[in-house]
C-alpha cells in the first residue's frame, strides 16, 4: 500500500502543512454538509483565499500562476459548477471514509467547543483515521469514477493544475492522470 507523500508535491512540505492548517477551520465549521452550492462556494473561497496565505517567497510563483490558469481555464463555467458536476459521484466514491471522518469531527468539535486549540485537535483526530485511506489505488479508483462526471475541457483543466502542483513523474504513475474517460466536449460547461 503505497501512502501520498508530502515530498510528492512542488510545494516544500512547510508550505503543504500550513495549506492545510488554513482550511481545517472551515471544512470542521461546515459539517455536517449540506450539500449546498453556498457550502461549496464557502469551501471554494477558504480553499482560493489558504492558496494566497500560505505562499512564501519561494512558492509565490506557483500559488499565483496556479490561480490564473485555474481561473482562466476552466471559463466559462467555474469551480463550483464543476464542484456541482463531480459531487454526486464523489460522494457516492467517499461515502464510507466520508461518515467515518465527519463523525470524527462533529464529535471531537462538540467535545471540545469553545476550547482553543479546538481545530488543531479535531484535524489531527481526523488525520488519524484519514490517512488510512490515502494510499495511491484508492485515490486513484476514485479519480477515474469523479472523471466520468466531467468532460474533456474540464479534465485538461485540472490536469493542467495537477502539473503545477504535484510533481510529474507521481502524477504519471496515476491511471487517472493518463486514461480516465471524462464525457465528450472541450468547453467547460455548468449544470443545466
Amino acid at each position: 500500500m503505497s501512502g501520498i507523500k508530502l515530498s510528492d508535491y512542488q510545494l516544500n512540505n512547510k508550505t503543504v502543512v500550513k495549506g492545510l492548517q488554513c482550511i481545517e477551520p472551515t471544512i470542521i465549521d461546515i459539517l455536517p454538509y449540506d450539500g449546498t452550492s453556498a457550502t461549496d462556494d464557502k469551501i471554494y473561497q477558504a480553499c482560493m483565499k489558504c492558496v494566497m496565505n500560505v505562499v512564501t517567497i519561494g512558492t509565490t510563483a506557483i500559488a499565483t500562476n496556479f490561480m490564473n490558469q485555474w481561473n482562466n481555464c476552466i471559463k466559462p463555467s467555474n469551480a463550483t459548477c464543476l464542484a456541482a458536476k463531480v459531487k454526486p459521484k464523489a460522494m457516492k466514491t467517499f461515502g464510507t471514509p466520508y461518515d467515518e471522518l465527519s463523525a470524527i469531527a462533529m464529535n471531537c468539535r462538540k467535545n471540545n467547543a469553545g476550547k482553543k486549540d479546538m481545530y488543531e485537535k479535531c484535524a489531527n483526530k481526523v488525520y488519524e483515521k484519514g490517512l488510512a485511506y490515502v494510499y495511491k489505488d484508492y485515490v486513484d479508483q476514485s479519480c477515474l469514477k469523479m472523471a466520468k462526471a466531467i468532460n474533456q475541457g474540464e479534465y485538461s483543466c485540472c490536469k493542467k493544475m495537477v502539473d503545477l502542483v504535484v510533481k510529474k513523474d507521481v502524477s504519471g504513475k496515476y491511471s487517472c492522470y493518463t486514461s480516465a474517460q471524462p464525457l465528450a466536449g472541450n468547453t467547460p460547461t455548468c449544470p443545466k
